[in-house]
């Protein structure tokens, strides 16, 4: 508890009442469980300052405890046959848009961790970050081609060795298909469904047939929808698409 005892902890910009109102009206409401979850941590600057510090006392904690882990594969001289890949579920929302958890298809709750250590790799190309889309489904593909097994055909993911151990980039996945479940009730947690590229997202609600659009490039906070401006109707018809060619896919 001693960690980060006098560190201010940096308040997100999106992290107000007006960005929370942003939001579709079946989110912005105090029904909704990221809303009430936000009112239990964040709804107060002490709240939130003692909420994050236990945050990161936590994510420190792990990240302690993954050094041990490699010291005693170091001990035991198996360090350097062992592929180390650490991930985690998927971000929460630290009061960004006035939300807490998870769930949603914006980006503070869509992203996962991700660091590999692999042995192939030779020690002067260690230490790079990749911003390609690598997704939960390419990590037993993975696991299976660096044990030298072939993944089953209906294994949706890829090994995604060849991003970093390849000498040129592979050809790669450039968005994906996003969809998560309604739990309890729409009220609750509403289903959401997204196409998600570098630059732009598309998102649909199902359960209101709701659409949004967002221009990651000038709008990575994802604070102004776009799918009713007429100045990205060809984005918008573009986009939605792909997610319904995508979502056939997936199913």
């Amino acid at each position: 508890m001693e960690l980060y005892k006098d560190t201010f902890i940096p308040v997100p910009p999106t992290a107000t009442d007006a960005f929370f109102k942003r939001l579709p009206p079946f989110i912005a409401n105090e029904e909704n469980e990221g809303r009430r979850r936000w009112h239990w941590r964040f709804d107060t600057p002490e709240k939130y300052q003692a909420m994050m510090k236990n945050y990161y006392r936590l994510a420190t904690e792990v990240d302690t405890t993954c050094g041990r882990v490699l010291a005693e594969l170091r001990r035991q001289g198996a360090l350097e046959n062992t592929l180390v890949i650490f991930t985690g579920d998927n971000g929460y929302f630290h009061a960004e848009h006035g939300l807490a958890d998870k769930w949603y298809p914006y980006e503070e709750s869509i992203r996962t961790p991700l660091i590999v250590r692999d042995p192939r790799l030779p020690a002067a190309r260690r230490g790079r970050t990749d911003d390609a889309f690598t997704l939960n489904v390419d990590l037993a593909p993975t696991f299976l081609a660096a044990a030298g097994v072939a993944a089953p055909p209906r294994m949706q993911g890829r090994d995604i060795a060849p991003l970093y151990l390849a000498t040129q980039t592979p050809a790669w996945r450039t968005e994906f298909f996003y969809e998560h479940a309604t739990i309890n009730n729409i009220k609750f947690i509403p289903s959401s469904q997204a196409l998600v590229r570098k630059d732009a997202k598309y998102l649909f609600w199902p359960d209101f047939n709701f659409e949004e659009l967002f221009d990651l490039k000038t709008d990575p906070a994802e604070t102004n929808n776009l799918a009713t401006d007429p100045a990205y109707a060809a984005t918008l018809l573009d986009m939605r698409q792909r997610f319904a060619a995508l979502k056939t896919a997936a199913r």
